[in-house]
C-alpha cells in the first residue's frame, strides 16, 4: 500500500509494528474480497479531546474508487461512538499537496500553522566536519533536557511563549503542550535542548528557544527529524548545529537531516547548512508542513 509513496521517504512500513503497541493509537483497515487494500491510523491525544489522522493508504490497484472516503467515514463513526469526549481532528499535510489543500479549503478546515522544512544528505563520519566549523552559534550554550525535565517546558507560561498555537510538531504529529502528552511527545532516545536549563526554568527564567530531535526510520534511509522553536536567528542556527551534532553521534552511517521551523528561519538554516557546511539538499523536500484542524462532533 505504500508503493510509490514519498519517493522512498515513507515512514509507515517502518513504524507500523510500533504503532500497534501504542494504546493511544487505533489502526483501521479496508478489506475487499479477503484482501487488505486500505489503512488509516489515528492517535487519541490532548486529554482525549483530539485525534490525529495519519497514514492513509490505499493499494495501487484500488485507488480512485472512493475507498479512502468510505474508510475515513467509518473511522469517524467509530470515534463518535467509542470516544464521545473527542471534539477536534488534527492532521498535517505537505504544503504542496494541491488536491488535499483544495479538499481542506472546501470543507472549511482551519489552517493552524505552517512550518518550512530543510533536508540535507549527511555522509558517514561527518561529525568531524562539524567540530571544525567554528561559528558564533557553536559557542552558544544549549542545555540538554531529559524527558523528566520537559515538565517545565510544558508549563503554560513557557509553552505559550515557545510554541505557536500552544502546539508542538514532532515528526509530522501535532500535540498540544500538555503534561498528559509527555509520553507521546518525548521518547527515551530523543535529543532535547533549550537555551535555559531546567533549573533556570523552575526559577522563572524562561527559555527563548527549544528543539526536539529524533531518529526516524524511513523505507530507503534513516532520517533525523529536528523541530526548532524560536524566532531568534542566532539561537535557531545554534540549535540546528547542536541537533546535527547529536544526530551524527547517534546515527553513525549516512542519513537525512531535516529541520522543521518557522518560515522566516529558512534562509538562516540554508546559510549554515549549504554555504557553511557544504551539504547537499535532498531534492524530494521542496515543500513545507501545514497543520489543519476541524471541529468534530
Amino acid at each position: 500500500m505504500s508503493q510509490g509513496i514519498y519517493s522512498g521517504h515513507d515512514y509507515l512500513p517502518c513504524i507500523f509494528i510500533e504503532w500497534l503497541n501504542q494504546p493511544s493509537r487505533l489502526i483501521f483497515v479496508a478489506e475487499v474480497g479477503g484482501k487488505l487494500v486500505g489503512l488509516r491510523a489515528i492517535n487519541i491525544i490532548d486529554d482525549g479531546k483530539t485525534f490525529i489522522s495519519q497514514g492513509l493508504r490505499i493499494h495501487p490497484d484500488f485507488r480512485g474508487l472512493g475507498l479512502s472516503s468510505r474508510l475515513i467515514a467509518e473511522v469517524h463513526d467509530y470515534i463518535r461512538k467509542k470516544y464521545p469526549s473527542v471534539v477536534r481532528e488534527r492532521f498535517t499535510t505537505k504544503s504542496d499537496n494541491i488536491e488535499r489543500l483544495a479538499i481542506q479549503k472546501k470543507q472549511g478546515d482551519r489552517a493552524v500553522l505552517d512550518q518550512d522544512i530543510l533536508a540535507y544528505h549527511i555522509p558517514k563520519n561527518f561529525l568531524g566536519n562539524i567540530s571544525e566549523h567554528s561559528t558564533v552559534q557553536s559557542s552558544i550554550k544549549l542545555h540538554p533536557y531529559s524527558k523528566q525535565d520537559t515538565e517545565v517546558i510544558l508549563r503554560e507560561s513557557v509553552a505559550n511563549t515557545l510554541f505557536q498555537d500552544n502546539t508542538l510538531i514532532i515528526d509530522w504529529e501535532p500535540f498540544e503542550a500538555l503534561r498528559s502528552n509527555i509520553d507521546c511527545i518525548f521518547q527515551e532516545w530523543d535529543c532535547l535542548f533549550a537555551d535555559r536549563s531546567a533549573s533556570e526554568c523552575r526559577d522563572g527564567k524562561w527559555p527563548k528557544s527549544f528543539s526536539h530531535g529524533r531518529r526516524s526510520e524511513r523505507v530507503d534511509c534513516v532520517h533525523w527529524v529536528a523541530t526548532i522553536y524560536t524566532d531568534d536567528p542566532v539561537l535557531f542556527t545554534a540549535h540546528v548545529l547542536r541537533q546535527l551534532k547529536a544526530a551524527c553521534g547517534i546515527t553513525r552511517d549516512k542519513f537525512v537531516f531535516s529541520t522543521f521551523h518557522r518560515p522566516d528561519m529558512t534562509e538562516h538554516g540554508k546559510q549554515l547548512l549549504t554555504a557553511g557546511l557544504s551539504l547537499q539538499p535532498v531534492e524530494f523536500f521542496t515543500f513545507g508542513l501545514r497543520l489543519f484542524e476541524k471541529e468534530f462532533n
